[in-house]
């Protein structure tokens, strides 16, 4: 009696074991076809659209400067890559800044540079989805400070003799209006902050240098820009 008893416990347990054992598998095989499911019917919807899965931002951080110092808090950093503006912020009072600069499928590699107040910084670096450069410091050779032509250090004013020239006051205003507001025109604005403080000492010491710059450079220039002043100025 007692084998028949634990005869039939056994072929129950055997029988609970195998149900559960098939249960188990039932579930993993469900679960393995919902995978397939969202696997095949869910993201090659990205192919069959043209889409593809949103990339990471690449991000950037680090300090910035001019070859005199540090640059003041507020000031404007923007990122391009290849030339298109992805993103913008503003120094903090430790002058440093951070960027999450976005891009999208196929942007790897292609260059991203930085403008720091319009002034086209010495780095660059590759745009990696997700990548994290940490410590990558900005500089810039120095920052229009609304001085655009100091005597000591710029042509124009070299030329002119004074900083208060209503010729110069046009030329400001091309720079901000214009050349500041494109990737080209920032780097033109970099490089003549670099050029221009030596040649300006010699002009300024020569009448007949600042007479030949200012009649045969400097004044055609502003008659250009007052004669075209309707088509590139803010004014409606």
């Amino acid at each position: 009696m007692k084998d028949r008893c634990d005869g039939i416990m056994k072929k129950q347990i055997t029988g609970s074991d195998w149900r559960e054992r098939r249960a188990g598998r039932l579930v993993g095989a469900l679960g393995l076809l919902l995978a397939l499911v969202l696997l095949i019917g869910v993201l090659p919807a990205y192919a069959a659209d043209d889409e593809f899965p949103p990339q990471l931002p690449h991000y950037f951080t680090g300090t910035v400067s001019t070859s005199s110092g540090p640059v003041p808090e507020g000031t404007v950093v923007d990122a391009w890559v290849e030339g298109v503006k992805k993103v913008e912020t503003a120094v903090t009072a430790q002058s440093t800044y951070e960027l999450l600069v976005p891009g999208e499928y196929g942007d790897d590699g292609k260059i991203v540079s930085f403008t720091v107040g319009g002034v086209q910084a010495s780095q660059t670096a590759p745009w990696v989805s997700g990548e994290v450069n940490y410590n990558f410091d900005l500089t810039i050779s120095a920052l229009p400070d609304g001085s655009w032509f100091p005597f000591e250090c710029f042509v124009a004013t070299a030329a002119y003799g004074t900083d208060t020239a209503e010729e110069i006051n046009i030329l400001r205003e091309f720079r901000d209006v214009v050349l500041l507001t494109s990737r080209l025109g920032a780097e033109f604005v970099s490089l003549y902050y670099e050029v221009s403080p030596s040649i300006a000492e010699v002009i300024s010491q020569h009448d007949f240098l600042r007479t030949a710059v200012r009649v045969g450079f400097i004044d055609p220039v502003v008659a250009i820009l007052d004669w075209s002043y309707a088509l590139w100025s803010e004014t409606d």
